[in-house]
């Protein structure tokens, strides 16, 4: 939050605007000498300031407002930039930066209404990527996305339309394949299969899944 300088006292007249050095899209307002508020270019236009406006107790308030706002969007695209996130992930994070409660919904509301923001999306983009990439089983996948603060419909909705089409068996059946090396390692038929089932199962393959996929497996590495 801004805070107006502690000798001055509101009404007071804008009479400079200055660019602020370390950036071009912000801007310092004075009475005299004095600081009083620095703004962003957007602030500045929404509210007309220009010398000579009158800095009244309830402009100041929306002018801080404002600028709490614009700060809480800003940083919210900034995260976005950087990758996609669920809705809950960049509301835990503007809260961590200190922002109200009340402030965060209004960014989310807006960026949720314009698609910046789509858990529906992120969830089935973070299901195709776990699965295709890290080999994650559909256990798994659901419990990260419930972590990231997706809704238990739309992870179920979106798990069920990816999944259906999706061979599981066959995932399991690749992956013991490329670690075979490995499996083979233990001698008794008993352990081997064990360390295959806990193997996927720890990557997130439901029983059934790996059940099914044990006779072939099993042609593979003698389980």
């Amino acid at each position: 939050m801004a805070e107006l300088t502690s000798d001055l006292k509101l009404p007071i007249q804008i009479t400079e605007i200055r660019i602020q050095k370390k950036n071009q899209n912000r801007f310092s307002l004075y009475h005299g000498k004095k600081f009083l508020i620095g703004v962003s270019s957007k602030t500045l236009a929404d509210f007309s300031l220009q010398k000579g406006v009158i800095l009244t107790p309830s402009l100041f308030t929306q002018l801080e407002q404002a600028e709490d706002y614009n700060a809480a969007k800003e940083a919210a695209f900034r995260y976005l930039g950087r990758r996609d996130h669920a809705s809950f992930e960049i509301k835990l994070k503007l809260k961590k930066k200190g922002f109200r409660e009340d402030l965060i919904n209004s960014v989310l509301d807006v960026l949720l209404d314009n698609n910046f923001l789509n858990d529906e999306s992120f969830a089935t983009k973070f299901i195709t990527d776990k699965s295709e990439l890290n080999r994650w089983g559909r256990k798994k996948i659901e419990s990260e996305l419930y972590k990231k603060g997706i809704h238990r419909k739309t992870i179920q909705k979106t798990l069920n339309s990816f999944f259906d089409n999706l061979s599981q068996d066959q995932i399991c059946l690749d992956l013991v394949i490329k670690r075979k090396k490995h499996f083979l390692r233990e001698d008794d038929p008993y352990k081997r299969k064990m360390k295959i089932y806990n193997y996927l199962a720890g990557r997130g393959f439901t029983s059934s899944d790996i059940k099914k996929a044990m006779p072939k497996i099993a042609v593979e590495l003698d389980v």
